[in-house]
């Protein structure tokens, strides 16, 4: 039997069935902030570019994606 749906059913299915990002882009930059600090790499605004990252996003999410390392990168000991 054939069935037919209707364009917003088909539009609905699409956005219930679309990949959700997990992490934020301030997360994303805070793991190449700790990558590049555990591989003896300095962190600035030029190395951040040279990931990929343009200049922009780097001035609005640096404060945040910094704060997020820091706490990542800190150990508790008992």
């Amino acid at each position: 039997m054939i069935r037919y749906i209707s364009n917003k059913q088909a539009v609905a299915a699409k956005i219930v069935a679309a990949p959700k990002c997990i992490r934020t882009l301030e997360e994303r930059m805070a793991d190449d902030m700790r990558e590049m600090a555990f591989a003896g790499q300095n962190v600035s605004v030029e190395t951040l570019i040279e990931r990929g990252w343009t200049k922009n996003t780097v001035h609005r999410l640096a404060r945040a994606a910094t704060a997020i390392a820091r706490r990542q990168s800190t150990r508790q000991v008992a």
